[in-house]
């Protein structure tokens, strides 16, 4: 069963572990949060209200009945919800403290599009666009806020909170692989020849105001 980590009559905040998809995929697919949870809560009508990618853990929102999922989906559209991450990276090249020495709160604006040759791969692009991609570019918006030295899955890493302003696909794992932090346990964007056991990135704080009320709604890393 998951965890709840909050419930009142309009949200119902699960703590998503990692490796298991938001969503599902293909019509016969049940091992799904939003399947299983559905299938936890029988009494509920549960909207999903986000995705997170399969590794990433934490918060996971759902609305518990039409109106508020209308609400809630015009506040992501409006990027009116605040959301923080905690992602682990290894430095992959260059001196240890060059992520360090960054002036904080740094920003990252680079835009982010799809690979030419493949669906599952997101890619940053430079000013002048001059690269090869697929569709058309996304604005991403990435804040660094701290930068620290910790363990995550018994190997010492760089910890790095971030929050992010858009909801593009990999955004935070993307933009800090340009940086030459990928995140521990990616399998897309490292080079890690041994990654760790899931994915170094966790949604750790949704905050937002709805019909009068705030809520910051905060899952504990595990």
């Amino acid at each position: 069963m998951f965890d709840i980590l909050f419930e009142d009559e309009f949200i119902l905040a699960m703590d998503k572990p990692s490796g298991i998809p938001s969503q599902s995929q293909a019509e016969n697919e049940i091992r799904t949060c939003e399947a299983l949870m559905k299938a936890q809560r029988p009494e509920d009508s549960l909207y999903l209200l986000h995705r997170l990618d399969n590794g990433t853990s934490g918060v996971l929102l759902f609305a518990k009945n039409g109106l508020i999922f209308n609400e809630m989906r015009e506040k992501f559209k409006l990027k009116s919800i605040r959301k923080l991450y905690t992602a682990f990276a290894r430095k992959a090249d260059g001196p240890w403290d060059s992520l360090q020495s960054l002036s904080l709160p740094h920003r990252i604006s680079t835009p982010l599009a799809h690979h030419p040759k493949s669906k599952k791969r997101m890619i940053p692009l430079p000013p002048d666009k001059k690269r090869q991609y697929r569709g058309k570019p996304f604005p991403a918006e990435t804040i660094i806020h701290s930068i620290s030295t910790t363990q995550f899955e018994e190997q010492t890493c760089t910890q790095i909170e971030v929050e992010i302003l858009t909801g593009v696909m990999h955004q935070i794992r993307v933009h800090l692989a340009s940086l030459g932090y990928p995140l521990l346990g990616d399998p897309i964007y490292s080079n890690d020849k041994e990654p760790s056991i899931r994915l170094g990135l966790h949604a750790r704080l949704i905050a937002f105001e709805l019909r009068g009320r705030q809520y910051e709604i905060e899952a504990p890393l595990k």
